[in-house]
C-alpha cells in the first residue's frame, strides 16, 4: 500500500455542521467550539490511495477492522457528546490504531483523533464501539464491550504479522507457505478511570473486584469455572453495573 504524507489546508470532505440555537453567550461559545472540533477532526495529517482493504496474494488475515469500507460516527470529541455526528465511510487500521476515512474524492484519509474520546463503527450487522483509554501508559482506542457504569470492560485489539515459512523436513512441510495477520486480544477492566489488565480466567478477574461483594456475586452468577468466555464476561460486567434493588 502506497502512502504519501501531505498537508491538507482545506477540508476535502463535505460535512454537515451541527445546528443549534444559542440561548446565551456560553451556549454560543460551546456550539462554535464543537463545530471547530469537528472541523479539526477533518484536517487529515496523512493521505494514501487505496481502492480496497484486501491483502496481497499469499497473505491471509487483515490488519483492518473490516475487509471493506464500513461507517463511523463520533460519540464524544473534546470531552463533549456529539449530538449530531456526520456518518463517515470509514475503517480502522488495528495494527496502527488509526482511523481511516473515505473522502468525497474517493481517496482515504487519516484524520487527527487526539481529541476524540468515543466513536462507533458499523458494517452490516456488525457494530463496534471504541473509546480512548490509557492502557499500560499508552493512550489508544480500545473496543468497549460492556455498558457504562462502575466497571467497563475493554478489549485492545492488536495485530501480529508472521512471514511465510517454507521450512520442511523431507516430504513433510512444517512451515506455512503464506504470510499471516492475526488478531491478538488483551482485556482490561476499568474502575475509577483505572484500566487493569485481566486474563480470561475467573481468578484474574476476582483480583480486581474481590472487595466488591455485588460484583463478585454477579461474576459467580454468569461464570462457574475458571475459564471465561468473552460473552459470559460481558454479561457479568453488565450485571455488575445494574442498580442494586433496595
Amino acid at each position: 500500500m502506497f502512502m504519501k504524507v501531505v498537508t491538507l489546508n482545506l477540508c476535502l470532505l463535505v460535512i454537515t455542521c451541527i445546528q443549534a440555537t444559542a440561548q446565551d453567550s456560553t451556549s454560543y461559545f460551546r456550539t462554535n467550539q464543537m463545530s471547530n472540533a469537528l472541523d479539526n477532526f477533518m484536517r487529515s495529517r496523512s493521505i494514501f490511495t487505496a481502492n480496497s482493504f484486501s491483502t496481497p496474494e499469499g497473505t491471509v488475515g487483515t490488519p483492518y477492522l473490516f475487509d471493506d469500507w464500513g461507517y463511523m460516527w463520533l460519540d464524544s470529541i473534546d470531552n463533549q457528546p456529539v449530538k449530531k455526528s456526520v456518518i463517515y465511510q470509514a475503517n480502522m487500521d488495528l495494527q496502527k490504531n488509526e482511523v481511516i476515512i473515505k473522502g468525497g474524492d474517493g481517496k482515504a484519509y487519516i484524520p487527527e483523533t487526539n481529541n476524540v474520546q468515543a466513536m462507533h463503527f458499523k458494517k452490516g450487522n456488525e457494530v463496534h464501539a471504541f473509546v480512548r483509554a490509557n492502557l499500560d501508559g499508552a493512550m489508544k482506542f480500545a473496543e468497549q464491550l460492556s455498558t457504562e457504569g462502575k466497571y467497563v470492560l475493554l478489549k485492545d485489539i492488536g495485530i501480529t504479522f508472521t512471514h511465510a515459512d517454507y521450512t520442511d523436513k523431507g516430504m513433510v512441510q512444517t512451515g506455512k507457505p503464506y504470510n499471516e495477520y492475526k488478531k491478538k486480544y488483551t482485556y482490561y477492566l476499568v474502575q475509577d478511570n483505572k484500566a487493569t489488565k485481566i486474563q480470561l480466567k475467573k481468578k484474574s478477574i476476582l483480583t480486581v473486584i474481590d472487595k466488591d461483594p455485588v460484583a463478585v456475586a454477579a461474576l459467580n452468577k454468569y461464570i462457574s469455572g475458571n475459564n471465561v468466555e468473552e460473552a459470559a464476561l460481558i454479561q457479568a460486567v453488565d450485571a455488575m453495573n445494574m442498580p442494586v434493588a433496595k
